[in-house]
């Protein structure tokens, strides 16, 4: 009945638009569907947050995902970690991303290494599937040797409780060295795969009462597993600092962030920045903080933008990518045009000098296509942005990004003024593809077009 009541109130908003937009999914309250485990670790907890509905087509269907509540010092944070999610941790750094590797072994571009690191990688490259996991992994620990030197010390008190975590439970004959080492190379990952995405943020008079502000970041990031293993975790009750309780839209074992927002600073988005001209990105190197450790800092330390693109400009920076930042105090959004030799603060106003996109008055946005963008002043997301502007709520969010078609493994949309964030994660079959095995249509499962959940952030911040 809620989750009806939700859709019809989003029908409503864009029934007088010109446009024919598609319907999107349900919404549904994340607290009536939380179940939370039995097993305590110190303070910290594991839930599954699961509801069964109807697809359009009349078949059952369901969304699933993980929420862990890690409360402590960042060892004992990490340690929780490893503790309530080992199951998932060992399978997915396992044979799951194995076969992930055996799958995108050809797509991966070894030419940013330097010799004689790239021909290590070219000659695993021609061994195909076979060698793919042990192409990935070297690739990942020379990414980690070369990049630590730039990671905050309490990443390693992380990893080592994370590790410490899943041997308590694996038993004697489990090594916490061996798997730290497999953690810091799993996070190092972002580093090598390329995520198109898109973000924006819509503030004052874009928004129904005139002084909100809603960010959303759309995570495209291709097949594979990552959809059915998304977890919600909030990092909070750090005794030792006085950071920021946060919680991020992750994977099992993951450190850095790709999506967040904090209980009293900012959110973030991301997008990689690739440009048309060259089709790939722009000039970096893997001499910096990684850019996932970027966006981690960000949420835990940063209480506004300013703080957070003061921090961005302090830092040696590595691979090109649009940052979006979203903060309480002023409850406005910039995207920060990230790059290894300059980090350019954009609005409203000046972001399509490098988008390409019509200015919309109180939103700045960049659409998931390499930049600028060939979609034009008629494309599809600023049609939608200035179609519901006045109205840009995170439920007619849902109709923004499934119109743009963004966002296959996960879409979050933080609303500041109503404390609430929407999540929307894909689901993928055997293969990881977005859609039943054998259906000719497989975009029906990306996150875009499934239903939604809605945690009230108040409740994360609590651990309820």
């Amino acid at each position: 009945m809620i989750a009806s009541l939700v859709v019809l109130l989003a029908l409503i908003a864009y029934m007088a638009a010109a446009t024919d937009y598609p319907t999107p999914g349900a919404t549904f309250a994340a607290k009536d569907y939380t179940v939370w485990q039995h097993r305590k670790v110190q303070n910290s907890r594991r839930a599954d947050v699961t509801v069964n509905f109807k697809a359009a087509d009349g078949s059952d269907d369901y969304i699933h995902l993980f929420r862990l509540d890690m409360v402590g010092n960042p060892y004992e944070r990490g340690f929780a970690h490893g503790a309530l999610l080992t199951k998932e941790i060992v399978e997915f750094t396992g044979p799951v991303l194995d076969k992930y590797y055996a799958d995108e072994v050809l797509s991966l571009d070894v030419s940013s290494f330097p010799e004689p690191m790239q021909s290590v990688l070219r000659a695993l490259q021609l061994k195909g599937a076979v060698a793919a996991p042990e192409m990935f992994k070297k690739a990942q620990t020379w990414v980690w040797e070369q990049e630590k030197q730039y990671v905050p010390s309490y990443f390693f008190d992380e990893i080592k409780g994370m590790a410490d975590g899943i041997c308590s439970n694996l038993g004697s004959s489990c090594n916490p060295d061996e798997w730290a080492a497999k953690i810091q190379e799993l996070n190092m990952l972002p580093e090598l795969i390329r995520m198109a995405c898109t973000a924006y943020g819509a503030w004052g008079p874009a928004t129904p009462s005139g002084k909100g502000l809603v960010q959303v970041r759309a995570l495209d990031f291709g097949g594979g597993p990552w959809a059915n293993y998304t977890v919600i975790g909030t990092h909070r009750g750090d005794p030792t600092h006085t950071t920021n309780a946060f919680t991020t839209v992750m994977f099992p074992g993951f450190v850095g962030v790709i999506t967040g927002v904090s209980q009293s600073g900012i959110g973030v988005s991301e997008k990689v920045w690739m440009t048309y001209d060259k089709r790939s990105l722009q000039p970096g190197s893997y001499d910096g903080v990684p850019d996932v450790f970027v966006l981690r800092n960000i949420l835990q330390e940063s209480r506004s933008r300013a703080d957070a693109e003061n921090y961005i400009n302090s830092i040696k920076r590595t691979w090109a990518m649009w940052v979006g930042i979203g903060d309480y105090t002023t409850m406005r959004f910039d995207l920060v045009g990230y790059k290894q030799g300059s980090a350019v603060v954009y609005d409203d106003w000046t972001v399509g000098s490098e988008t390409g996109q019509p200015y919309i008055q109180s939103i700045a946005y960049v659409d998931k296509h390499p930049q600028p963008t060939h979609d034009g002043p008629n494309g599809t997301l600023p049609t939608a942005l200035k179609d519901f502007w006045g109205n840009i709520t995170s439920e007619t969010s849902k109709v923004v990004t499934q119109y743009h078609q963004t966002g296959d493994c996960h879409i979050a949309s933080y609303d500041y003024e109503h404390s609430v964030m929407y999540v929307a994660i894909g689901k993928v079959n055997k293969d990881g593809e977005y859609g039943p095995e054998g259906a000719t249509d497989m975009d029906q499962w990306k996150a875009y077009n499934r239903p939604y959940f809605k945690f009230d952030l108040n409740d994360l911040w609590a651990g309820n």
